[in-house]
């Protein structure tokens, strides 16, 4: 009876294993192909596209905002178009669209509709890959600012990665880039190995996104909505697991959910856990426990949780504790890779769950112990952030 148990769970788990392997050989073909199409796309048909439509002089005054992760501004270059529109001396054009979310047909009427104002554009402003930007040889009176949507540089991204570019993908996904806009000058030698750039490219004007941190009203009001959409968590401290994805953003995959839901039940009831999961995840993982932006939890978060998340960067704006979990951080590791130091980071690194409660308490009680330490990494990887971001942008926009 036992035997024949025992064979029926091998069986069972064999399956699943086949199963797995069976989604990861699909997956990877999914991303093989999609990489060819993106290649047709990039390298035939929207250079053709951009000389048909380029007339002999630019469009003095235009300029481009555009995405193809959301259908909306994004945060990170939104106080950028708001001063930009605020000034009134420049003809603002907005092209977002979630290009995962769209078909086929309507991706190519997107890139086309980008490619009729990029062939006469002043100033391109982008904040994450655009394939769009990189299909052709620009004209030189074009300026394209790539903003990014990270501060800092934490993880291995771009060429620097196989996850990120594989190698089956041929052009520069980072081409005509005139301007890359890095938190602090300690960041752009990790940047210019990622996206295979002149140095002069890179330049600290900060990230417009973090002005908001150094404002008082803004973190007054986020503090009266945690309270108001949180009542339970009044006089507690505040936890903020914020983990990053594994796998490609196009198949993203959340590891160590159980272990923090486990660390729930061991900490104090004077200790709230708030659960936020990147991006790339929200659809596909719906966990998380707080309407509440990651923007907008940051300014009441008494401790951050995270494994490789560029998250760090900005939470170091306010010099609070943070702690890493990294069960599996030899083999992310060696898989993804790092510009930073991982064992010198401003935090405890944990990879027990065992541990995690009881280190969560300790880090919460001896706050003033990591305040240096937070302070010179903030001085390092984020000092270009100050506050003044966008007034910069915006000037050299107008000049």
């Amino acid at each position: 009876m036992s035997d024949g148990v025992n064979a029926g769970r091998k069986n069972s788990a064999r399956k699943r294993s086949d199963n797995e392997n069976i989604n990861n050989k699909i997956s990877n073909i999914k991303v093989v192909i999609r990489q060819y199409i993106k290649m047709a796309v990039q390298n035939i048909l929207l250079p053709t596209v951009y000389c048909l439509l380029k007339p002999k002089q630019i469009e003095q005054g235009l300029i481009i905002f555009a995405d193809a992760h959301n259908e909306q501004v994004p945060s990170s270059m939104a106080p950028l178009v708001r001063e930009v529109k605020r000034r009134k001396n420049k003809k603002v054009v907005e092209i977002y669209d979630d290009y995962q979310q769209i078909s086929f047909y309507r991706l190519l009427m997107r890139m086309l509709y980008f490619m009729k104002y990029y062939a006469r554009a002043e100033y391109v402003v982008i904040c994450d890959n655009f394939l769009p930007v990189a299909s052709c040889k620009k004209r030189k009176e074009t300026t394209v600012i790539q903003l990014w949507h990270g501060c800092g540089a934490f993880k291995k991204f771009g060429y620097d990665t196989q996850g990120d570019i594989p190698a089956v993908y041929k052009g520069n996904v980072f081409h005509n880039y005139d301007i890359v806009t890095v938190s602090a000058p300690g960041c752009a030698p990790h940047f210019q190995s990622a996206m295979r750039l002149p140095k002069k490219v890179f330049q600290p004007f900060g990230v417009c996104r973090t002005d908001k941190y150094f404002k008082q009203s803004y973190n007054r009001s986020c503090r009266e909505l945690f309270e108001q959409t949180h009542e339970q968590a009044r006089g507690k401290k505040i936890v903020l697991w914020a983990p990053t994805f594994r796998g490609y953003p196009s198949d993203p995959k959340l590891e160590q959910y159980d272990d923090v839901v486990q660390m729930c039940k061991e900490l104090p009831e004077d200790i709230f856990v708030i659960i936020k999961v990147h991006p790339h995840l929200i659809k596909k993982y719906p966990y998380d426990n707080s309407s509440l932006t990651t923007d907008q939890l940051l300014p009441v978060t008494d401790l951050l949780i995270t494994d490789y998340s560029s998250i760090i960067f900005e939470y170091s704006i306010y010099q609070k504790p943070m702690l890493f979990y990294a069960p599996d951080m030899k083999e992310y590791g060696v898989e993804r890779g790092f510009y930073l130091d991982y064992q010198k980071l401003p935090g405890t690194i944990v990879t027990e769950q065992e541990q995690l409660a009881g280190e969560v308490i300790r880090a919460l009680e001896g706050q003033q112990g990591q305040t240096s330490q937070v302070k010179e990494f903030y001085e390092k990887y984020m000092s270009a952030c100050d506050g003044k971001v966008t007034k910069r942008l915006a000037d050299r926009i107008n000049a």
